[in-house]
């Protein structure tokens, strides 16, 4: 199941790119924060259902919303309608159980505290996914820096165990020049183990947020190790010979078309150099997925028999055996 979510910073413009977006990258549901939205909208997108939650003043900020395949089986529950959160979730029939699926948007001028988020995460159920601009910076979730309302939700993700899903990277892009865009935008988790899941970056919505989406799998989802240009091995004289030799600097850069031109040459040049000056590995094997408690167990059997070896002591031999 592909779940996106996106600060949408108003809705209702967005209504074409939304399709597109959802037809493009396949998605089951997408969550909406900050839609805007009050009484008199009226927004629908072919074979999608929308539900969402208006701020409670009945203005026209804040919300939060889910669009979601209407071949899904799934049924809405109680609006979350406060003025400190807005969510709106719905519980989607899964193979081995159901799911709740929630959008959430925490406006930034309320200093929520510990007990508000609780409060809210009481409501999903025991098995959610939650995702939405929580505007709570924390460096546990990815984030540049921690605030005080990060902090106190870090405080109930580790008291309640909850799980976090992020790409780690920016999603809040500020059009204030002195401003530096960081991560606000995350998926929180509970009884769903984040081995079945695999999260990354998306740029193909247009707000000063970008969404990020999540492929929830019955399965383990095997990740793939990031791609490089270059490695440990690189030969560094090799690749500067290389790009001393290519880079023609009698190039004129007169107008925008030569620079882009000189810019795409340069690029090629110092990846040919790359490539050249790195010799040829056999393929790293896939990142280990095993689950954490397996690790945990795997590293005790370690030590066991590591002291055993040691000592050969009967008792030690014991404990490797019960380890094994």
């Amino acid at each position: 199941m592909g779940i996106a979510q996106w600060h949408a910073n108003g809705l209702q413009q967005h209504k074409e790119e939304v399709k597109l977006f959802l037809n493009q990258n396949q998605i089951d549901i997408l969550l909406i924060s900050e839609t805007h939205f009050t009484s008199k909208n009226h927004f629908t997108i072919p074979g999608y259902d929308l539900c969402y939650t208006n701020h409670p003043d009945g203005t026209a900020h804040g919300g939060a919303a889910i669009i979601i395949k209407n071949t899904i089986a799934y049924y809405v529950q109680l609006q979350y309608a406060e003025p400190v959160i807005q969510a709106t979730s719905v519980r989607v029939k899964g193979l081995l159980r159901d799911i709740t699926i929630a959008a959430g948007y925490c406006p930034p001028r309320h200093n929520l505290k510990a007990e508000h988020f609780e409060a809210f995460f009481q409501t999903l159920g025991p098995s959610f996914l939650v995702g939405g601009d929580f505007n709570s910076k924390n460096t546990l979730c990815g984030s540049r820096l921690s605030t005080t309302k990060g902090r106190e939700l870090a405080k109930v993700i580790n008291a309640k165990n909850y799980s976090y899903l992020s790409t780690g990277s920016p999603t809040y892009w500020p059009t204030d020049a002195n401003k530096i865009p960081d991560l606000l935008d995350f998926f929180i988790t509970k009884g769903i183990s984040t081995t079945y899941a695999a999260v990354k970056a998306s740029y193909g919505l247009t707000s000063d947020h970008t969404p990020i989406i999540v492929t929830i799998s019955t399965t383990i989802v095997v990740r793939q190790p990031a791609l490089r240009l270059h490695t440990s091995h690189t030969y560094w004289e090799i690749y500067k010979t290389v790009v001393r030799d290519k880079v023609n600097s009698a190039m004129k850069l007169k107008t925008c078309e030569d620079i882009e031109i000189a810019t795409t040459r340069f690029i090629g040049i110092l990846q040919q150099a790359a490539q050249a000056a790195t010799p040829k590995r056999h393929p790293i094997s896939l990142a280990s997925n095993s689950p954490s408690d397996i690790k945990r167990l795997v590293a005790i059997k370690r030590r066991a028999r590591s002291k055993w070896q040691k000592t050969h002591a009967p008792d030690d031999r014991r404990l490797f055996n019960n380890a094994s």
